[in-house]
């Protein structure tokens, strides 16, 4: 078996042994780190699941760890999740607008920067069973978003910088606030959900700065900077997530 499992391990972990599918996963995984650590990460969900006392009619199976906390079923920690990633990626935006040096209320720049808001929403809910189509969502859109504001000539170049760096960190705060909440309930996530995450947080700073940016309109400046910077914080999760594969094979 040539391609990697570990999107699919979930599913996988819970084929018998014997089947075929899981015997290809199990063969590819022998020689394939990441894939070895992610199948054995959901066979582990799966014996925990399995350990669960009988669950009631219409609930799903629940177990309770040492220390008599009850841990949730898998479909109520993929909720929480999907609302940890909502409330990181409006955190992002939040935080945009915090830090901004050029906050206008105006209704229809409001309205422009929500909706793109609802884009990355969008990307990290609806579209977190496909993180490419996600991260290629992200970056239409931004690229899309920043063509379609210039209406004035201007590089501004200085403030350009401070816009980008402001939009790494907020796609960095949005992957900060998610690994903390998929640690917490024993959920990793791979390279590709981690660039959609960071992606998705990028983009949602570049609808913040729709608001807060100083040349809100200036053409280059957006293309340059803010869609630069979605498109940088995007590289550097994709390169950074691809590295930390490449040292876990080696090691």
């Amino acid at each position: 078996m040539s391609d990697h499992v570990a999107d699919q391990a979930g599913v996988l972990a819970t084929l018998a042994k014997a089947d075929p599918e899981r015997r290809e996963a199990d063969e590819h995984a022998r020689s394939c780190p990441p894939c070895r650590q992610a199948l054995d990460e959901g066979v582990r969900l799966m014996a925990l699941l399995h350990r669960t006392l009988p669950a009631t009619e219409g609930e799903g199976p629940r177990w309770r760890p040492t220390g008599g906390r009850e841990v949730r079923s898998a479909a109520e920690i993929a909720r929480r999740l999907a609302w940890a990633s909502t409330g990181a990626v409006v955190l992002a935006w939040v935080f945009q607008l915090s830090v901004g040096g050029g906050f206008r209320l105006d209704l229809d720049c409001a309205l422009v920067s929500l909706l793109v808001l609802a884009v990355a929403v969008g990307c990290v809910t609806l579209l977190r069973g496909n993180a490419r189509l996600a991260v290629a969502t992200v970056v239409v859109t931004s690229g899309l978003f920043a063509y379609l504001s210039g209406s004035t000539a201007g590089l501004a170049a200085e403030i350009g910088i401070r816009c980008t760096f402001r939009e790494l960190w907020a796609a960095g705060l949005t992957w900060i606030v998610v690994g903390a909440v998929g640690r917490r309930f024993g959920v990793t996530f791979d390279g590709s959900k981690t660039t959609a995450i960071v992606a998705a947080g990028a983009l949602a700073a570049h609808a913040g700065q729709h608001l807060a940016c100083s040349v809100p309109h200036s053409d280059a400046h957006l293309l340059i900077f803010h869609f630069g910077g979605v498109v940088l914080a995007t590289l550097l999760a994709a390169l950074g997530t691809r590295r930390s594969s490449v040292e876990l094979a080696a090691g």
